[in-house]
């Protein structure tokens, strides 16, 4: 009988031992595991609860419904090494207090497309991240975490990018020569968030409803261009466009529309700003202590107040258009002969006495304003205002073609009805 027993609780254990090899061997790690370099992982549609780390070159693939929900201290993907490829997986966190980050990803040459991440954490996490590609993400979250977090990563690339409630939707700490465009980002607190990182590419985004839609801090020789800076105006210090200890840099053909401040620029030199229109902002422009820029070709209309600038020397500001501006052309140059100057008066006078900014184009104030004028050598000169709004002339264009196709479709739509009409009669 004790014989009996003995070989009973050996096999028991065998059995125990193999059913633990048998799960470890359908694990989702161990999959992967399999996978040899260079091959390829097809998920099937399912819910995954299990954290994966991949070390090594291959492709996960992932069918329609692919769903990661991992409640645990770990991201739910890490992904380490070299060319990895992720496409179409869907990661949705666990509502806790702290979460993980539901993707993090160290290493160079990695490929992500057709990610969805909604998660109370941050979503993607990068550090010490090489040339490595980010397309057709969809980050959504709960306004506590970054979209992306960028750390010493560079030479990435972001495409088609779709952010909402999150804290930032780009942050870049020490990342230089990072690409983003095409991308969306709103209803967060900065759009994008650059930190000490240069030679920055932001191309054909828009950044809207947010606190402000990019900010941008220590860096040199970026590029910022043909973005969709509007409707940042939810907080009191909402800007569309913040650039603080920006140099050599180029902000070109923007739109930068109905936000607090549309663009405020403090301690920065040698940057060119062309060919923006600032629109229906509270303040166009917020200028401070800047030193040899080049602002021109821009456009600004039916801004509350046009500038505000205080310090600055050597930059060349010419041939803007001024809604506000009294224009006199004398030549037919197109452009003004009276200059269009920004007093910096009431900057600072609420710099000494802040509660003064109650009384913001206050009749009393304005009049004060004119009284008292600052010295010529602290004001802001557009020499040669532009006498047309040029971004106007091109809107007016579109419209003439809609109203002549519009108008031509009704006269032919008159005609043949008084060609039957007259023929049944």
């Amino acid at each position: 009988m004790k014989v009996l027993m003995k070989i009973i609780l050996v096999m028991g254990i065998i059995c125990v031992f193999r059913g633990e090899e048998a799960a470890a061997a359908g694990s989702l790690q161990s999959q992967i595991n399999g996978v040899p370099e260079g091959g390829t992982l097809r998920l099937k549609k399912g819910v995954y609860e299990e954290a994966i780390v991949i070390k090594r070159p291959i492709v996960i693939e992932g069918e329609k419904g692919v769903i990661f929900k991992v409640c645990s201290s770990k991201p739910a993907i890490t992904i380490t090494g070299n060319k990895v490829t992720l496409k179409s997986i869907e990661v949705v966190g666990c509502q806790k207090n702290s979460s993980p980050p539901a993707l993090s990803v160290s290493g160079r040459n990695h490929h992500f497309e057709e990610i969805t991440i909604h998660s109370s954490g941050q979503g993607i996490k990068l550090d010490n991240v090489e040339k490595t590609s980010f397309q057709t993400i969809i980050i959504s979250g709960l306004g506590k975490e970054n979209g992306f977090d960028l750390w010493q990563s560079h030479h990435n690339t972001f495409t088609d990018v779709h952010i909402d409630h999150v804290q930032d939707g780009f942050y870049m700490e020490n990342s230089p020569d990072n690409m983003f465009i095409q991308n969306d980002i709103h209803d967060s607190r900065y759009g994008f968030h650059v930190m000490f990182s240069d030679n920055i590419t932001i191309k054909s985004n828009t950044s809207s409803e947010n606190f402000t839609g990019a900010m941008i801090m220590g860096t040199n020789h970026s590029v910022i261009e043909e973005n969709k800076l509007i409707d940042n105006n939810q907080n009191v210090n909402a800007q569309g466009l913040l650039l603080y200890d920006v140099h050599d840099s180029t902000i070109n053909g923007n739109r930068v529309s109905n936000n607090r401040v549309g663009l405020y620029m403090e301690d920065s030199t040698g940057n060119e700003i062309n060919r923006n229109v600032f629109s229906a902002n509270f303040i166009g422009a917020q200028i401070n202590n800047i030193k040899k820029n080049v602002i021109e070709g821009n456009t600004f209309i039916a801004n509350v107040n046009e500038i505000q600038a205080n310090g600055g020397s050597d930059n060349r500001i010419r041939n803007n258009y001024w809604d506000a501006a009294l224009n006199l052309d004398t030549d037919g140059d197109g452009k003004s002969n009276l200059p269009y100057k920004a007093d910096p008066y009431f900057l600072t006078l609420v710099k000494d006495t802040p509660s003064y900014q109650l009384f913001f184009q206050h009749p009393g104030l304005v009049l004060l304003q004119k009284m008292l004028k600052s010295p010529e050598h602290l004001l802001i000169t557009d020499e040669q205002p532009l006498m047309n709004n040029e971004a106007k002339i091109v809107h007016r264009q579109s419209h003439n073609t809609a109203a002549w196709f519009m108008s031509l479709s009704m006269i032919l739509g008159s005609l043949i009805i008084i060609f039957y009409g007259r023929k049944k009669v």
